[in-house]
């Protein structure tokens, strides 16, 4: 490559450039989907103590994403990798999973099972709705036309919603024998 010296500079005239501060760029203009948090039960329906609820975050929010920046004497690719999502349920509890999880499929998947990949119990109610948070982390690289790259400081992405824990009680009648 012309000028594709270690240095970024140019034998042949190109001005110099500094490949890290160029993926410095291109990973601060990044633009990362939202997390598009979903579980089953749904946030709009009370969530029953003992009962396992399902996480994901959207698929489309789980799919690498490129930026590129160009300079005269070279340029940059910088990749964003979604690696965990870090579910902080509102009870205290903080689940984290290397995948977007599975959604919960009922002609498929069993109610009263957990989910294979991602998911939380509650074992108390909640005396109002608790705050449920998942940050997704990105791991970030890049790759220079000079031949040089790396790994720089991770993004992070983000969503919550309200959900009501509850307890279903049931009542237990004896009925006196018939005299």
């Amino acid at each position: 490559m012309p000028g594709g010296g270690a240095g970024g500079g140019g034998d042949d005239g190109e001005p110099a450039f500094d490949p890290v501060a160029l993926a410095d760029q291109a990973r601060d203009a990044m633009h990362l989907p939202g997390p598009g948090l979903n579980s089953s039960p749904g946030a709009d329906a009370p969530v029953l103590v003992q009962v396992p609820v399902w996480l994901w975050v959207d698929e489309a929010a789980w799919e690498p994403v490129i930026a590129e920046a160009e300079v005269p004497g070279g340029a940059v690719s910088v990749t964003a990798t979604p690696t965990s999502a870090d579910w902080s349920m509102g009870d205290g509890e903080v689940v984290t999973c290397s995948g977007p999880g599975r959604p919960y499929d009922p002609g498929r998947d069993d109610p009263a099972s957990a989910s294979p990949d991602c998911g939380h119990t509650y074992t108390r109610a909640s005396t109002g709705d608790y705050t449920v948070e998942v940050e997704v982390t990105w791991s970030v690289s890049w790759e220079a036309t000079d031949g040089t790259g790396g790994e720089l400081a991770p993004l992070f992405t983000e969503a919550d919603t309200e959900v009501d824990v509850v307890e279903s009680q049931g009542l237990v009648q004896t009925r006196a024998a018939a005299p």
